[in-house]
C-alpha cells in the first residue's frame, strides 16, 4: 500500500458572521440609556487631560537625621585622627568641632520642634 496524500482543509471558522453595529437594540426594562451610550458621551463631551496631584512635602525629619549622621562620622573621625597624632593639643581643635555640630544638631531639632515653617 502505498501512502496516501491528504489534501489539507482550511480551518473551520467557528465564529458566526456579527452584523454591523448600525442595528439599535431596545433600552433595557426600567433603563431609558445604557452605560455604553452615557460613556460614549462623556469621552466626546470632555477631553480627557491628566491631573496631576500635588507632590508629597519633603520629610522634614530627613534633615535631622543627615545633620546628625555627619555629625556623628565626623566625631568618630576627628577621634582617630587625635589617636594617629597622640598629642593632647590636638584636643583643642576636635573640642571647638564637637561643640560646632552639637550645635548644628540642636538647631536642627528646634526647628522641627518649632514646626510654623511649612515648605
Amino acid at each position: 500500500m502505498a501512502p496516501r496524500l491528504e489534501e489539507l482543509r482550511p480551518p473551520v471558522d467557528r465564529r458566526t458572521a456579527r452584523p454591523a453595529a448600525t442595528v439599535v437594540r431596545p433600552p433595557r426594562r426600567g433603563h431609558t440609556t445604557s452605560a455604553r451610550d452615557g460613556r460614549a458621551e462623556r469621552q466626546h463631551a470632555t477631553p480627557v487631560t491628566p491631573v496631576r496631584p500635588p507632590p508629597p512635602s519633603a520629610d522634614r525629619g530627613l534633615i535631622l537625621l543627615i545633620v546628625f549622621t555627619a555629625s556623628a562620622l565626623t566625631i568618630v573621625g576627628l577621634v582617630v585622627v587625635i589617636g594617629a597624632i597622640g598629642q593632647w593639643w590636638t584636643l583643642i581643635p576636635v573640642m571647638a568641632v564637637d561643640f560646632a555640630v552639637t550645635a548644628a544638631v540642636l538647631v536642627t531639632v528646634a526647628k522641627l520642634l518649632e514646626g510654623g515653617d511649612t515648605q
